[in-house]
């Protein structure tokens, strides 16, 4: 019965964290395989795996938008899990970034790493795969990032995507424009300021691909921090979109998506994902 019972403990350290998850949320919502360094840089702070390319991986960038005031650390949580997963992250240090214009100088900063020989990102990066991700004031700012950067963007996620009402004329967005496939997701205590009212609304504008949904129990601010119950399907999302993951894909796409039976979450539902 010992040797059984050894053999059975044996078998599940093998299977590892990965195949012990129960749900795709779950596999996400905990750190990925890659150690994290982060740096600083005029104007950036960089989230990364600290074996930038190893194995010959190419690291997919994110470009990351603060909320009005805020500040990158003040995301350390989600930052740090996207680069657990593989994602070099460059985060604006600026409080501003409805406009999109510094988190596509951001993207752009990173993506000259990847040429610049004296970079620890030279050549390690996917500079094909650039994801635009922000909070409030910095959802609309990824909105404009991958409206306003040429086609630079190949996917978004808005997280408490502020309603009209709060949204300054100089940092109007515009998601009927997205051509890129979008996640809309915020808090469903966030009665205020990103409402179910107004996703739902941004989500029917999209023409193309997107899905949406609200966590229960969040507020707008729940995403600072640790990134509490947003870390397992945002991150899903990322490795779907910029990573071609299968297993992730099944979270949001397919005759039966994870996110639409989790009880967890609100107002889900998807369009045109492939």
């Amino acid at each position: 019965m010992k040797l059984v019972v050894a053999a059975v403990l044996f078998l599940g350290l093998l299977a590892g964290p990965a195949q012990a998850a129960d749900t795709i949320e779950a596999h996400y919502k905990v750190a990925g395989p890659w150690t994290v360094a982060t740096a600083d840089a005029p104007g950036y702070k960089l989230y990364y795996p600290a074996d930038l390319g190893a194995g010959g991986v190419k690291h997919p960038i994110i470009t990351w938008g603060n909320g009005t005031g805020a500040v990158p650390t003040q995301y350390s949580g989600l930052l740090t899990q996207f680069a657990s997963w593989g994602f070099a992250v460059v985060a604006s240090t600026d409080t501003t970034t409805g406009t999109g214009s510094e988190m596509i100088d951001a993207a752009q900063y990173l993506i000259a790493r990847n040429t610049d020989s004296s970079s620890v990102f030279s050549g390690k990066l996917d500079v094909t795969r650039v994801g635009a991700v922000g909070h409030s004031q910095g959802a609309g700012g990824a909105v404009n990032t991958a409206t306003e950067s040429g086609g630079l963007i190949d996917t978004v996620v808005p997280i408490a995507l502020p309603a009209p009402i709060w949204v300054s004329p100089g940092d109007a967005f515009s998601v009927s424009r997205l051509t890129c496939p979008v996640l809309f997701v915020s808090g469903a205590n966030d009665t205020i300021i990103s409402p179910n009212s107004a996703l739902r609304t941004y989500y029917g504008q999209v023409p193309g691909a997107a899905a949406k949904a609200l966590l229960k129990g969040a507020g707008h601010n729940t995403i600072q921090g640790t990134g509490g119950g947003f870390l397992g399907y945002v991150t899903a999302w990322l490795m779907y979109r910029l990573q071609g993951d299968t297993y992730a894909r099944d979270a949001f796409a397919g005759s039966s998506p994870e996110l639409n039976t989790n009880t967890a979450w609100q107002q889900q539902t998807q369009k045109n994902l492939p």
